[in-house]
């Protein structure tokens, strides 16, 4: 297992986050592209579609759709339920072990997305936000964020941009925005802040480059101003010791990708549902 460095962890810990280079290679990253793009023309099973969700501005017809679907996508959800290659996402060995360096050698990984950002699409925003607040179980400590872009990303295009430090704050209260795309909450009182605006970062990384991130981290990604595509996979990673502390969403689907599991704590799912869901179980 090669892993972080000591440097890289330490970074992790006093920021929140550490960039991992190149855990995707060139073919990689062209068949998870290739891959997405057949999906969002229609190449999945008719009872995962509802799978493809549009943009909040096409969704609602607030503007005509493009003359290419995939350019109205918002995300897919779980693509790893219906689909061989994004089952792949879910065990890219450099990300595995460069989280196994952080949460310890028994790892779940949950909640898959192929992320878009539409081009032109300038106010497609995802307010500041802390991914604790959708996942009921602890430690945080022993969770954390999965995010790959598969084009190059800026500010430009809809980059995440982070708050160095801020995961050492409560996971606080978060509302719905209008405008927002559907279940996207924002932080109230961080969305509009002045001063986390200022200290926000928004990374400039190549294709295939990782983001690891402390769940508790204050981040948020912009509108794509640009004609071209972003394109993301993100997922979460929990140490198999977690445990839950309340209801779980199905949508969840934890699967086991290294080491082993245990009683009393969280639990793979063996065949998650394909249709969307919103329930707890």
């Amino acid at each position: 297992m090669a892993g972080l460095s000591p440097e890289q962890i330490d970074h992790y810990r006093d920021r929140g986050y550490v960039v991992v280079p190149r855990v995707l290679d060139d073919d990689a990253i062209e068949r998870f592209r290739r891959r997405a793009r057949e999906i969002a023309l229609g190449d999945l099973p008719a009872e995962a579609s509802n799978r493809r969700v549009l943009d909040i501005e096409y969704a609602k017809r607030l503007r005509p759709m493009p003359d290419d679907p995939e350019h109205a996508i918002w995300k897919i959800m779980n693509p790893d339920r219906f689909d061989a290659v994004f089952r792949e996402a879910l065990r890219i060995p450099a990300v595995l072990d460069a989280v196994e360096s952080l949460l310890g050698p028994d790892l779940l990984a949950f909640l898959l997305m192929f992320i878009y950002k539409p081009p032109g699409l300038e106010g497609s925003v995802h307010p500041f936000h802390q991914d604790a607040l959708y996942f009921p179980f602890t430690p945080q400590d022993l969770c954390c964020g999965v995010w790959i872009p598969l084009d190059p990303v800026s500010e430009a295009n809809g980059t995440l941009s982070i708050v160095p430090g801020s995961h050492t704050s409560e996971v606080c209260a978060h509302e719905v925005l209008d405008g927002i795309n559907f279940g996207a909450l924002a932080a109230r009182g961080i969305e509009g802040n002045e001063v986390m605006h200022a200290r926000a970062i928004p990374l400039e990384l190549p294709p295939g480059d990782c983001l690891l991130f402390d769940t508790r981290l204050f981040h948020r990604s912009g509108g794509n101003s640009t004609s071209g595509h972003r394109r993301v996979i993100t997922l979460h990673m929990a140490s198999a010791r977690c445990v839950p502390t309340g209801a779980q969403f199905s949508e969840f689907g934890f699967t086991s990708v290294r080491g082993q599991t245990f009683e009393g704590c969280l639990r793979p799912v063996a065949e998650p549902d394909l249709k969307l869901q919103t329930r707890l179980i």
